[in-house]
């Protein structure tokens, strides 16, 4: 491959007329074949049961469990115990017995286990304010909470590793305290009257709300009459999501644009934590995710959310999880900044923002409970001594035991199924263990669904040129794994547009994939790319051309790159090259 040059996302953006012309996303890529291999008939469930001190309780037995599939009992077929070490992490050495003295032939003390907590803060949702107050919370348990045997690791979700595993406390603050925020939506949404949050937009998008709806519907009416330099149709709509008159139809739209936006979002959150875990999964000793973050919605990403506690489950990964609000207090209303809010707002905007208040911050939460119940993790929140959050946050449970049964067969597939573990005799100790888990396609109802012309393509060593594509790269060593930028050019020339609303129709699918001399897969990226041009904006592109970064983790070695591109009209490119991470 030649190296033609990096260009940044940023500066295709700005390329474009508005934000909404051009959208890009990306998240790890996963061939169907291979998830078809990794495929079982048994489901895994791990389970920790606390006392009522919240200490994990030891000596259980399978008799002693209970396992129900939505609802139903389901007979345990496998069953194991896993015992940790909880030795303190900081403290005082225990001192020799009065006049013992160490004879010459007794073994030297063990050196303490090592333990391995990866500070994971999702620097994606987290406002300056909050972030700030966890820096500084983390700072304090790193010079004092930690102890021997403990190492740490900072991982930002905006980028990745920050600072690999170490002991120096110095180095680790230092990582720390150079975090900033690095938001991609804002809470206000994308437009500010009506002002729709994204979980506003997920109530309507996804769930058809009527009371989200006729919020927004209410306080787009008044938005006409508030503002002098907008003219909108007037009129009266019916009472519901399925309303057609134009006021309907511009809430629709920026309910789903609103919602999209925030999905992608969410699952470049939960690539983030995927990519942590592998980090995490490499490293000796007991293994602890500790994810600092203001928490970002899940709702209708039931499979993802199960594959990411599928993978820390495997990989012996424990997900802890600190609230970045605290002690969360959210007053009514909206801040006085919002110019429009000075003259006021329909009732029923105002009374469905109040009804919602408790209802949204659990829905942002959500993701934190899951894994870490799933998990055997805690969930520290609704407590403002972030300090004394990272030092409980910092352990793993002393005894795990980890559940198996064999699910339904027929219309298992292809739905989320809520399950329930719970003890035989309660004695007063709860059970942690994952709500649910998501059964994907070995028993389709529609019929049994192949790969994706794409993915096929990614399998092969073919070159296609359907697609006049360019691609470069630049390899960097890194902190254990070297990094790989693959840099995607495209005439988009040829290519067919189909036209909307004024708009140019376009939707390009990136995969980029490094692989090893056997031809397995060692790293791969999928990134899309959605444009809803401007006829100016598509002169300018048309001339220019557009770029996609794709950035690979992978160990230092000789790879073959493969780089598969895909438009919405099916047509494909790819593209092989040679690529060496140094050390």
């Amino acid at each position: 491959m030649r190296w033609l040059g990096f260009f940044a996302i940023s500066s295709l953006l700005a390329t474009a007329q508005t934000a909404d012309e051009v959208r890009v996303s990306a998240h790890p890529y996963t061939p169907p074949l291979l998830r078809l291999v990794v495929q079982s008939d048994l489901v895994q469930v791990e389970v920790v049961v606390r006392d009522p001190h919240g200490r994990s309780v030891s000596g259980l037995k399978q008799s002693d469990f209970e396992i129900l599939d939505d609802g139903k009992p389901k007979e345990i077929t496998g069953f194991s115990v896993s015992t940790r070490d909880t030795t303190p992490l900081s403290g005082p050495a225990v001192a020799a017995a009065p006049g013992a003295s160490p004879s010459a032939g007794a073994p030297a003390p063990a050196p303490p286990p090592s333990r391995s907590t990866l500070l994971f803060f999702d620097d994606l949702h987290a406002p300056v304010s909050d972030l700030q107050r966890v820096q500084i919370a983390a700072k304090r348990f790193v010079k004092d909470g930690m102890g021997p045997g403990a190492r740490a690791a900072v991982y930002a979700a905006s980028e990745g590793l920050v600072l690999d595993f170490t002991a120096d406390a110095d180095a680790l603050t230092a990582a720390i305290g150079k975090l900033h925020p690095h938001p991609r939506i804002s809470e206000n949404g994308m437009q500010s009257c009506p002002r729709m949050t994204p979980y506003q937009a997920y109530l309507i998008d996804s769930n058809s709300d009527y009371s989200a709806f006729n919020a927004a519907l209410d306080e787009m009416k008044h938005c006409e009459y508030t503002d002098p330099n907008e003219t909108k149709a007037h009129g009266t709509s019916p009472p519901g999501p399925t309303g057609t008159d134009p006021n309907s139809a511009a809430v629709r739209a920026q309910a789903s644009a609103t919602w999209e936006q925030a999905r992608r979002d969410s699952l470049n959150s939960f690539a983030a934590i995927d990519n942590a875990v592998a980090v995490l999964s490499r490293v000796p000793g007991t293994r602890v995710l500790l994810m600092v973050s203001t928490g970002f919605l899940s709702g209708m990403l039931e499979a993802e959310l199960d594959a990411t506690i599928d993978r820390a489950i495997h990989a012996g990964v424990v997900i802890n999880a600190l609230d970045a609000k605290g002690l969360w207090v959210e007053l009514p209303g909206r801040p006085f900044e919002e110019g429009h809010t000075t003259m006021g707002f329909p009732l029923q905007t105002f009374a469905f923002e109040i009804q919602t208040i408790g209802s949204r911050n659990a829905a942002m939460n959500a993701v934190m409970e899951e894994t870490t119940s799933a998990t055997g993790g805690l969930f520290f929140h609704n407590c403002n001594d972030l300090v004394g959050g990272f030092s409980v946050l910092a352990a793993v449970p002393e005894t795990t035991y980890l559940l198996a049964f064999r699910p339904d067969t027929e219309g298992a597939a292809g739905r989320y199924h809520k399950l329930k573990v719970r003890l035989t005799a309660f004695k007063g100790d709860y059970v942690q263990a994952r709500p649910g888990y998501f059964a994907p396609g070995s028993a389709p109802t529609d019929g049994p669904r192949g790969p994706r012309s794409i993915d096929q393509e990614v399998q092969t060593r073919d070159v296609l040129k359907d697609i006049p594509i360019d691609v470069g790269e630049e390899s960097k060593p890194g902190k254990g794994e070297g990094v790989v930028t693959l840099m995607i050019h495209v005439d988009i020339a040829p290519l067919k547009f189909a036209q909307r609303e004024g708009r140019h129709i376009q939707k390009l699918t990136f995969v980029g994939a490094l692989l090893d001399k056997d031809g397995n897969i060692v790293a791969a990226k999928e990134g899309e790319m959605d444009l809803a041009l401007k006829k100016e904006t598509l002169a300018k592109l048309t001339a220019s051309g557009v770029s996609a970064g794709l950035r690979l983790s992978a160990p230092p070695g000789r790879y073959l790159a493969r780089v598969v591109v895909q438009d919405s009209d099916g047509k494909m490119a790819s593209l092989n090259g040679a690529v060496e991470i140094p050390k």
